[in-house]
């Protein structure tokens, strides 16, 4: 429990939950049912929407950058041109996004690194994995593609997001040990990894997560 100081009124609020996922191993899904069930806010997109209005740019010129590593040639280049967004900027933008959310609370942030932008004390930490050949099964069904174009497209997706965390913090996405909560999802349903993820919650938070905090700190996030 956080103490307030002296004389300031104390208020709870939730701890959020942070889902990195593996692509196709249906972490996005997962986070919004577990989102819905615990009425919290999902950040997924909504995160690259915000980016945008902060940097006032248009969203599709943020999706560029979002869970996308870049070489130093095209950083040069974005960072040059009016009306693109650089990597640097983007990550310095999610970065104080996700604390603000994290010191709001009442949120589910899918992906982009967020279990290592907040204290472990105020989030609980879910990795979505699933065997690589399910994954490109599933999104070759999805999608109508051939196994090898589906396998290509399934492990770049995989590339593109580890090389953005670790552009981000220098650290492995795919480390088990950087999470309260790792999620097998090849032979569970996502309603079951949700209800798995919301009973970690509790287990480790207590039955309402809450965790006290001064009042006369506002949340900083502008929805």
């Amino acid at each position: 429990m956080v103490e307030a100081a002296r004389g300031d009124a104390v208020e709870a609020f939730p701890r959020i939950v942070t889902v990195s996922r593996e692509f196709g191993a249906g972490g996005a899904r997962i986070a919004g049912r577990i989102a819905a069930e615990m009425g919290f806010q999902l950040w997924d997109q909504e995160l690259v929407s915000h980016v945008a209005r902060k940097a006032e740019l248009d969203t599709h010129v943020v999706r560029d950058v979002d869970e996308r590593g870049r070489d130093l040639l095209e950083e040069v280049l974005a960072s040059s041109l009016p009306g693109q967004m650089s990597s640097s900027k983007y990550r310095s933008l999610l970065t104080r996004t996700v604390t603000d959310l994290a010191d709001r609370g009442g949120a589910v942030i899918v992906g982009r690194g967020a279990n290592f932008l907040v204290p472990n004390e105020k989030a609980l930490r879910v990795r979505i994995v699933c065997p690589l050949k399910k994954r490109i099964d599933r999104y070759a069904a999805a999608s109508h593609l051939d196994a090898e174009a589906a396998e290509r497209f399934v492990t770049g997706k995989d590339k593109e997001r580890e090389k953005f965390v670790h552009q981000l913090c220098g650290e492995s996405s795919a480390d088990a040990l950087h999470y309260d909560l790792v999620v097998n999802t090849a032979d569970l349903s996502e309603q079951a990894a949700a209800q798995l993820v919301i009973a970690t919650y509790h287990a480790r938070f207590g039955a309402l997560g809450r965790v006290a905090r001064a009042s006369s700190v506002p949340p900083q996030i502008s929805l």
